[in-house]
C-alpha cells in the first residue's frame, strides 16, 4: 500500500502504484497516475490529467499541471495535460504547464531539472536532458535527447534544440539550435560539443561534423548550396545526415555563428 502522510491531500480519482510515498501537505487533485517508485516530499502539487512513471522523484515545491501562463486559454478545459515518463528527477520549484493542444506537456525518461526549472505549456523534453537552475522553456519548444542547458538559460517559444546539443548559462534562444552544437552566447552558435561527443560514444563522428560545421556555420554560403556541399562531401556519415535533416525542417530558422573574423580571434 502506498505510503501517504496524512496531511496530503489525494483525489480518489488519482491511481498510485503500491510502493508511490507522498510527503506532508501535498496535493493530488484530478486524474493523477504514478508509477511504481515514484516519491513526493513535500508540499508538492500535482494536479491532473497526469501520468508519471516509475520512480520519478518530486522535490518541496514541484508544481505540474497547472493552468498554461496563455491570455487565449480556456480555464474550464483540462485538455490533454502532462506525461513524465520513468526516472526523472524534479528539484525544488520545478513547474510544469499542461497542454494547450492534443497532446500532453511530455517529459521523456531520466531527465534532470534542477531548482526553479520551468517547462510551459505544450513543450516536449526528450531523455537524459540536464536543465540547471532557472532554465525557462516557452510553450512548444522541443528539446531532443542528451541536450545540456546551463543555469538561467531561455529558449523562446516553438524553437528545437538538437541532439547532444548544449547552451551556457544566461544564453537566450529565439531559433532552432543543430544538433551536437553549443551556444555559448545568446543568439549565437558557437562550436560542436566536442566534450558530449567523446562522452556519448562518438569520437569517430568529430571530424566529419567540424567539416559540415565549417561549410554550414562558416562558410558564407546560402543555407540551401551550403547544406548540398554538405551531403556532397560528407554525406556518408549519419551524424551528418542528422545535422542536415534538422536543419532541412526547421521552420524557426537556424541560430546563426559569429562572424569568421570573430570567431577566429577568440
Amino acid at each position: 500500500m502506498a505510503h501517504i502522510h496524512p496531511t496530503a491531500i489525494i483525489d480518489p480519482r488519482a491511481v498510485l502504484a503500491a510502493d508511490v510515498s507522498v510527503g506532508p501537505w501535498c496535493l493530488i487533485e484530478g486524474p493523477v497516475t504514478l508509477g511504481p517508485g515514484c516519491r513526493l516530499f513535500e508540499r508538492v502539487s500535482l494536479r491532473g490529467p497526469l501520468v508519471a512513471g516509475a520512480r520519478n522523484v518530486f522535490y518541496p515545491h514541484v508544481s505540474l499541471g497547472l493552468e498554461p501562463q496563455d491570455r487565449k486559454y480556456d480555464l474550464s478545459r483540462p485538455g490533454p495535460g502532462i506525461k513524465l515518463g520513468d526516472d526523472n528527477l524534479l528539484r525544488e520549484g520545478v513547474t510544469i504547464h499542461r497542454a494547450t493542444g492534443e497532446h500532453p506537456t511530455t517529459v521523456g525518461d531520466r531527465n534532470f531539472l534542477m531548482v526553479n526549472c520551468h517547462v510551459a505549456h505544450d513543450s516536449r523534453v526528450s531523455d537524459d536532458c540536464t536543465l540547471v537552475n532557472n532554465v525557462a522553456l516557452a510553450g512548444h519548444v522541443e528539446l531532443a535527447d542528451r541536450v545540456t542547458l546551463g543555469g538561467n538559460a531561455a529558449v523562446h517559444q516553438f524553437c528545437r534544440i538538437g541532439r547532444l546539443a548544449m547552451m551556457s548559462g544566461g544564453a537566450v534562444v529565439t531559433q532552432d539550435v543543430p544538433p551536437f552544437c553549443v551556444v555559448y552566447k545568446s543568439r549565437r552558435v558557437d562550436s560542436l560539443n566536442l566534450v558530449g561527443l567523446r562522452r556519448a560514444g562518438l569520437r569517430a563522428h568529430i571530424d566529419t561534423l567540424r567539416r559540415a560545421f565549417l561549410i554550414f556555420f562558416k562558410g558564407r554560403h546560402t543555407t540551401g548550396v551550403a547544406l548540398e556541399i554538405i551531403e556532397r562531401e560528407e554525406g556518408g556519415d549519419p551524424l551528418v545526415q542528422e545535422f542536415v535533416a534538422f536543419i532541412r525542417s526547421s521552420k524557426r530558422g537556424v541560430t546563426g555563428s559569429a562572424p569568421v573574423r570573430e570567431a577566429a580571434g577568440e
